[in-house]
This record gives structure tokens, sequence and C-alpha cells, in this order.
């Protein structure tokens, strides 16, 4: 399993128990997640930069977008398990 595959498994999980009773343990265990998406994203965009290939450019891509819209989700319950 790719390391952005296994990220973004784990949010989907927080995300499931920030729902719940655990909100304030979720909170920094999310707020983690969320940097590491973040220095993922930063690190494919730097490489879809460089990339000569247009079809490996054109995953990078797809694999960005991923990855933005997740953490979008992730930011909001994470706002939502501070209140």
């Amino acid at each position: 399993m790719s390391k952005t595959k296994a990220m973004l498994k784990h949010l989907r999980h927080l995300l499931k128990k920030a729902s719940g009773k655990h909100r304030k343990a979720t909170r920094a265990e999310l707020r983690a997640l969320l940097k590491e998406l973040k220095h993922r994203q930063r690190e494919l965009e730097r490489r879809r930069e460089q990339e000569q290939d247009k079809h490996r450019r054109k995953q990078l891509k797809r694999e960005i977008a991923v990855i933005r819209e997740q953490r979008r989700k992730g930011l909001r319950a994470y706002r939502d398990a501070s209140s």
C-alpha cells in the first residue's frame, strides 16, 4: 500500500471517530495527520513540476486533487472537534 493510501485510510478512520465520544483524543491525531498530508501534497506538487512524462503528470495531478479534498474534509472535522 502506498504512503498516500495509508494516510487516507487513517484519515477515514479518524473522521469516523471524530463524530463520536473520542473527539478530544482524535483532535491531536487529526492535526498530525493533516500536517503529513500537507507535506505529501507539496512533495507531489514539486514532483509534478519536474516530471516530463505527460501521463505521469496527469496521475500526479489526480493524486494531488484527492489529497487536497481529503485535507478539506479533515480540516472541517478538526474544527468541529474543537467546538
